[in-house]
Formats: structure tokens, C-alpha cells, sequence
């Protein structure tokens, strides 16, 4: 799954060390013990019962991997990015769509579609010169991508908002 992101998407900040995961609570997460740079991946407990939920989870999670921001704040590129790499695992894997139940992924999935549907290797491009899922503005997203309209860069890099 993470090769595969990092195949579609860039390579991962590999200064992060992934410890694994876990089945906690009701929101799958990453979550940074110790402020040391370690990583552990928490998927939520009802995802021990219900493989196609899981691997929705951890795939979504999995774009959280390439750039870990060490808890700061999602865009909307990287939350969008995360829903429809995980929405395109499930559907190939398992052959059936997840349903999405907060309207706010949802928007942020069509947005990160339709720079997706103008060059698909835009999120690489982007990522080559600003790594960091979190910190890409606008300008990035237009300079990679020249054919994308200012008002989509724009509702991109705008902070996500659950």
C-alpha cells in the first residue's frame, strides 16, 4: 500500500520511523510518541472485525506517511489526496465503493480529482520541488501543475476543515 503511494505520489519522508499500528478508538489516526520523529498508524477498533474498513483506513493513512507533519494540520490537497488514494485501493482490492459519510472529504476528494484528471502525475511534480503535503500553497500547486485554475490551487491549500 505505502509503496504503491509512494510510486503514484513521491517517496515518503523516510527521517520518520514507522512503528506500526494499532486498533484504538474512533478516529484512525497517526499518532508521534514522544515527539521523536516515530510514527504509529492507529486505525479505529471497529476495523478488527472488518478488513475492506481497515485497509480503507490504513491506505488513507498511508498518504499521511509520505509527509508526516508531526501533528500540524491537513490541507485540503493532502486530505483529499489521502480519501481518493484510499477510495482507488478499496475499489481495486475489494471491487466495491466505500462511502465517504463527511461531506468534507468528499469535497476535498473531487477537488484533488479534477487537478488529478488535468495531469495525473501532478502530485508528483508538486511534491518534487515542496515535499511537504502540509505546506503546499497555491503557487506550488500552479507552478506543478500550470493548467490548473487559481480558484482550485487556492481551495487546495486552504487548512482542512472536518
Amino acid at each position: 500500500m505505502l509503496r504503491d503511494a509512494q510510486e503514484r505520489f513521491g517517496e515518503r519522508d523516510q527521517s520518520y520511523t514507522i512503528l506500526g499500528f494499532e486498533f484504538c478508538g474512533d478516529i484512525p489516526q497517526l499518532w508521534y510518541p514522544g515527539n521523536c520523529r516515530h510514527i504509529v498508524i492507529q486505525l479505529t477498533i471497529s476495523c478488527l472485525t472488518n478488513l475492506s474498513q481497515a485497509c480503507y483506513q490504513l491506505a488513507h493513512e498511508c498518504i499521511h506517511l509520505l509527509s508526516p507533519s508531526g501533528g500540524q494540520h491537513a490541507n485540503v490537497f493532502e486530505e483529499g489526496l489521502a480519501n481518493h488514494f484510499a477510495h482507488r485501493y478499496v475499489q481495486d482490492t475489494f471491487h466495491f465503493d466505500m462511502p465517504v459519510t463527511v461531506p468534507s472529504y468528499q469535497a476535498a476528494r473531487s477537488l484533488i480529482e479534477q487537478l488529478l484528471a488535468l495531469n495525473s502525475d501532478s502530485v508528483k511534480t508538486i511534491r518534487a520541488k515542496q515535499p511537504t503535503i502540509y505546506r503546499i500553497s497555491s503557487g506550488d500547486i500552479r507552478a506543478g501543475c500550470p493548467e490548473c485554475a487559481r480558484h482550485l490551487a487556492d481551495h487546495l491549500a486552504k487548512p482542512f476543515v472536518r
